[in-house]
């Protein structure tokens, strides 16, 4: 697997872990008030790494390094990295891509420059997937308010091109199931509608037209095949404005070829976001948190096969968060407070711990070589 923790980016596999690239940023600190007043500090301080996309088949990776505020050098792999400034030589504020593969660092890029200010804003640009043949990455470029996604070619000089202008969903963006060609858009506006990814990351995405569903509510909707599915919040007392218990959130699913809507679950007593953190496109399967467990303390991780229409509650212990799914989806990646990593079967129910990161990484896994 590529591990992502504390400024680095490792490789990790049965003989042990091995850096591929190591990010680490020099801080500088001017002190305005008392006795050590005008002296200036500096630390070199670990880079905030984060939007981990992996390409199993290859073993490529990119990742997005936050520029963080008095930062006046940044190394990625012991090299310098250039920061961008305006034209009156004042820093920009934004992330870097940085590429690589199993052998190290390919290329460090400031990524889409339309991202990068100076005004107090932050834009974000995310890793999200590569192509299915690995030589495009998928970055998703959004700030509260806008998303808007770009592709990157993989190598030393990635050039970069927009596939969904800003305005065709909001600022909470959308999500990629790695293996499926479809994704769902959400606008003030336009309501909601599905995009259709170029498989090679060269052409525009394709954007159908609405649905008859409503946006408002809809949180986390994803496509399968030809089932969309998503959470629904649930509905505000028309008095208090607050969360009505009686009519609680419910995760939903659409047929659409029929246009049929189905609830599969009801969230009793809760109303706002739960997130389908994680989609199998292979075995066409949901995974979901829900509530914590009284035995230990860690949340509980559901299980909805849309072609049973069933949930179950996977049996993992002390469960602090999923991080990645096998492609054949058999495996999933999981943290737990007990042991760390794990590699957990959800045919078998099997457990194998595999540690070598804090809970504050993550991580995505490779295929077999």
């Amino acid at each position: 697997m590529i591990v992502v923790d504390k400024g680095n980016v490792s490789i990790v596999n049965r003989s042990g872990a091995r850096v591929l690239a190591d990010c680490r940023y020099l801080e500088e600190i001017r002190i305005v008030a008392g006795p050590e007043r005008g002296k200036v500090q500096q630390d070199w301080k670990p880079c905030y790494l984060s939007g981990l996309a992996v390409h199993p088949p290859t073993g490529r990776w990119a990742v997005a390094a936050v520029l963080m505020d008095g930062t006046v050098r940044m190394e990625v792999a012991g090299r310098d990295v250039v920061l961008p400034t305006d034209k009156a030589g004042r820093r920009k504020a934004g992330d870097f891509l940085i590429l690589g593969d199993r052998n190290g660092v390919v290329a460090v890029t400031p990524g889409n420059t339309e991202m990068w200010t100076t005004d107090g804003t932050y834009r974000s640009q995310q890793p999200t997937a590569f192509t299915e043949d690995g030589a495009r990455v998928l970055v998703n470029a959004s700030n509260s308010s806008m998303c808007q996604w770009w592709s990157w070619s993989f190598g030393p000089r990635p050039g970069g091109l927009r596939v969904l202008p800003p305005g065709a969903t909001d600022g909470n963006c959308n999500q990629l199931v790695p293996g499926e060609p479809r994704t769902v858009l959400k606008h003030q506006r336009d309501g909601i509608r599905i995009a259709t990814l170029d498989p090679t990351g060269t052409k525009p995405w394709k954007v159908a037209r609405a649905l008859r569903q409503e946006r408002r509510g809809m949180e986390m909707a994803l496509v399968l095949g030809d089932t969309l599915v998503f959470y629904r919040e649930g509905a505000q007392h028309p008095e208090s404005g607050v969360c009505d218990e009686s009519r609680p959130g419910t995760y939903r699913r659409i047929e659409l070829s029929t246009g049929e809507e189905r609830v599969w679950e009801t969230l009793e007593g809760e109303c706002y976001t739960k997130d389908f953190i994680m989609a199998s496109a292979r075995r066409r399967t949901v995974y979901y948190l829900k509530g914590k467990d009284p035995t230990d303390g860690g949340v509980r991780l559901f299980e909805y096969a849309l072609d049973s229409g069933t949930p179950r509650e996977l049996d993992v212990e002390s469960l602090f968060g999923m991080l990645d799914i096998s492609p054949d989806g058999q495996t999933l990646l999981l943290f737990t407070y007990r042991q760390g990593l794990v590699l957990y079967d959800v045919d078998s129910g099997s457990v194998v711990p595999v540690g070598g990161m804090s809970k504050d990484g993550t991580a995505r896994l490779l295929a077999p070589r």
